[in-house]
């Protein structure tokens, strides 16, 4: 998988995050205002309903208002103001209309155009002055008396109350002040204003106002916030393992390119070295003889161990990453297991001229372990060591007693590994990136199967390493109890 080809679906990934997001908080701001108005809306509500309360608590503590104060009201005779006039009203026009009170008292008339409000009496704007006058008068008089009585601290407490009740918690406050009695242009008493005004000679208009209800309104949203988020969060991780998979499987396609590139040409010597050797054999009549014949059977004998050594490898790896390799563990001395490791080793060392030193700090190096797969690593770890190192190289092998664990190390001047490639060099098949060359015979499987065999082992391996300096290999087992 090509660059070209990955950048498309990332685009597409990273459009469709952004289109989700943006849509998430296109709605939730979009509820969020809805909210807020809704609960303006709504607080304004209320505080005409606590206006309203105190008013009513009012009115029926004065029984000399309905049993005394009576008047004669556009033909309905000797009944109260209050009640002559929501019946003058309601009866006429209905609730939702505009309508016209005319109000007659021995000879007195006020008049009055409003949208209806059967609980309240509260604007007079036109008085007709007659004999017999006092009397209206003096009923508006005692109305006034009522509504002139409602305080600010009073409605607070009652408004407080009723928030309270409605589970609503906004800071609020409520002043007053005098109203314009002639105001014919102010709109008469909607709902959503948080202002009302009451009273008739004298009327006052009770403001309130709420300082702040964006916390409210978000403690009231946190569910919808809390699915949003989870819902981009949800978007973005499922995008992030998809992209991590593309790019995963972008580097198994290189690291597989690679492996059948250097791989190719370990395969094709041995196999074209035995075909030769057999061509000889029959063509060439060196079946007749003996030491030739020995000869081209020895070369292809040793072509042939080189391909069962390639597929042994692989097989070990698959059967450690399936854990159906059996160790067959015993007490060793790591101590003793090196030094016979680089004995057996000395005819390589002679011929790429190395020097071996070997350092021990402690007393016991005793482990666990499988010796078979054990020194394997050892192997694999010294033959690198030869492999990638420069003429004449150096190899410092170091064994430290750590008290529980047992540290090795196996230090190189070789042409070292790139920052980058620390952790990878430990992936199956995986080779540090040099083009399509192979100078180097391998396939990038001996690490791999270091790895895998400490791993069983309950160990730790770790590298250590600068381009053109050289390798340290940090191997930490388990002492032997």
């Amino acid at each position: 998988m090509n660059r070209r080809r990955l950048y498309f679906p990332v685009v597409l990934m990273l459009l469709a995050i952004v289109a989700v997001a943006s849509f998430q908080v296109y709605w939730l701001i979009k509820n969020f205002r809805e909210e807020k108005q809704e609960l303006s809306f709504r607080t304004n509500v209320l505080f005409r309903e606590a206006i309203q309360h105190i008013r009513a608590d009012k009115m029926k503590l004065d029984t000399n208002f309905h049993s005394n104060e009576k008047m004669r009201v556009a033909g309905y005779g000797a009944v109260g103001m209050m009640d002559a006039i929501k019946r003058k009203v309601l009866d006429s026009m209905g609730r939702d209309k505009r309508f016209h009170i005319m109000v007659t008292a021995e000879n007195r008339e006020y008049a009055r155009s409003a949208i209806p409000d059967t609980d309240s009496i509260r604007e007079i704007h036109v008085f007709k002055d007659g004999p017999g006058g006092p009397g209206i008068v003096k009923v508006l008089s005692r109305v006034d008396s009522l509504q002139d009585s409602i305080g600010v601290k009073e409605l607070s407490v009652k408004y407080a109350q009723i928030l309270k009740q409605e589970k609503i918690s906004v800071p609020f406050l409520i002043t007053n002040r005098k109203a314009v009695l002639n105001d014919e242009l102010r709109p008469p008493f909607f709902e959503n204003d948080n202002e009302v005004t009451i009273g008739f000679n004298n009327p006052v208009t009770f403001r309130v106002d709420i300082s702040d209800t964006t916390p409210f309104v978000l403690r009231k949203m946190w569910s919808q916030i809390l699915v949003s988020l989870l819902l981009v969060a949800l978007t973005v991780f499922s995008f992030t393992l998809l992209l991590r998979s593309l790019v995963q499987q972008r580097k198994l396609t290189q690291i597989k390119n690679d492996f059948i590139s250097n791989i190719t040409h370990e395969l094709k010597t041995p196999i074209a070295t035995v075909s030769v050797a057999i061509e000889a054999l029959r063509n060439f009549d060196a079946l007749q003889d003996p030491e030739k014949t020995k000869e081209y059977l020895a070369i292809s004998s040793n072509e042939l161990q080189r391909l069962s050594f390639l597929v042994d490898k692989v097989l070990k790896l698959s059967m450690f990453e399936k854990h159906q390799v059996e160790l067959k563990e015993e007490t060793i001395d790591l101590a003793l297991l090196v030094k016979e490791v680089v004995n057996s080793m000395k005819l390589q060392f002679e011929k790429y001229k190395a020097q071996v030193n070997v350092q021990m700090h402690g007393y016991c190096f005793e482990i666990q372990a499988d010796r078979l797969h054990i020194t394997s690593v050892l192997f694999n770890l010294l033959d690198n060591a030869l492999k990638y190192s420069k003429e004449n190289p150096t190899i410092h092998i170091e064994l430290k007693d750590e008290t529980e664990r047992i540290q090795l190390q196996v230090t190189d001047n070789g042409k070292g590994i790139p920052a980058e490639f620390h952790k990878k060099i430990f992936d199956k098949f995986f080779r540090v990136p040099a083009g399509d060359t192979h100078n180097v015979k391998g396939y990038g499987l001996g690490l791999s199967y270091v790895a895998y065999v400490i791993q069983r082992h309950y160990g730790s391996i770790e590298v250590e390493s600068q381009p053109g300096i050289g390798s340290r290999f940090i191997i930490k087992l388990p002492a032997a109890s």
